[in-house]
């Protein structure tokens, strides 16, 4: 159409940069290269429109004499981050980590059945000792009886044992002995048989902890012929427990 000619890309850019720098939302100060552009392009046109004026009428000017913009100098490349530990671990790696951790829940599973294994077996163990084990024939219990000056007098005289008197207390008779526990001036539990039909002391015994206090008593002297109700010679030997003794006969079987 006449009269009508396009707009190079100088004046685009001229417009463009215009509107960067005095329309209603300038940013153009944040652009140092952009801003030096404009300043280049508002010169070429303020000398344009000189030569303009100056030209004789109906001469047309070019428009600004202004070579395009450079292209803007190419940025160093930016140095890629370092990968985050682990985060190209090789397929390898990751392999033998699960490796290792199967072969770590295998040995706990290994370590849990030998555990329980040995419960089993140590379960095992004191049930066939409980049931091997001797038992007593009797069990005597503490019962509240005090002792008499008799019994006191014979644990002072007839015994070396340093035996307080005080502190006898009474578990019952057993086969005709008067079963007496005590405690020795060296705070040592004590055991005493007396035999009550004689008037007699026929054992005493004495054990500082942990040893185990035992007393054998005979079935033969001072005195004392035979066990009540048992025939044959002999022992019964007396286990003291603190509240309980327990009692186990061993005789000699009668010649035949």
């Amino acid at each position: 159409m006449d009269g009508f000619t396009h707009q190079s890309d100088a004046d685009r850019e001229f417009d463009e940069l215009r509107k960067r720098a005095y329309g209603p939302h300038p940013d153009i100060a944040e652009d140092p290269a952009g801003l030096a552009r404009l300043r280049e392009l508002e010169a070429a046109h303020r000398r344009d429109g000189k030569r303009e004026a100056d030209a004789p009428m109906g001469q047309g000017v070019a428009g600004p004499a202004v070579a395009p913009m450079a292209a803007p100098a190419a940025q160093p490349p930016t140095p890629a981050a370092p990968p985050a530990p682990g985060a190209n671990a090789p397929a390898k790696d990751v392999s033998s980590r699960s490796e290792r951790q199967g072969e770590t829940a295998t040995w706990w599973r290994l370590l849990a059945w030998v555990a329980g294994a040995l419960v089993v077996a140590g379960g095992i163990v004191v049930t066939v000792l409980l049931v091997s084990a001797p038992r007593p024939d009797a069990t005597l219990r503490a019962i509240p009886t005090g002792s008499d000056e008799r019994l006191r007098t014979l644990v002072v005289e007839e015994t070396i044992l340093e035996i307080d008197p005080f502190t006898l207390r009474a578990f019952g008779t057993y086969r005709g002995l008067e079963i007496w526990s005590a405690e020795n001036a060296y705070d040592s539990p004590c055991l005493v048989a007396m035999l009550r039909a004689n008037d007699t002391l026929s054992e005493s015994r004495c054990a500082p902890p942990p040893a185990d206090l035992i007393m054998d008593v005979s079935s033969t002297g001072d005195g004392f012929d035979g066990f009540d109700g048992l025939d044959g010679d002999g022992i019964i030997r007396f286990i003291f427990h603190g509240d309980t003794v327990d009692a186990f006969v061993h005789l000699v079987p009668a010649a035949g």
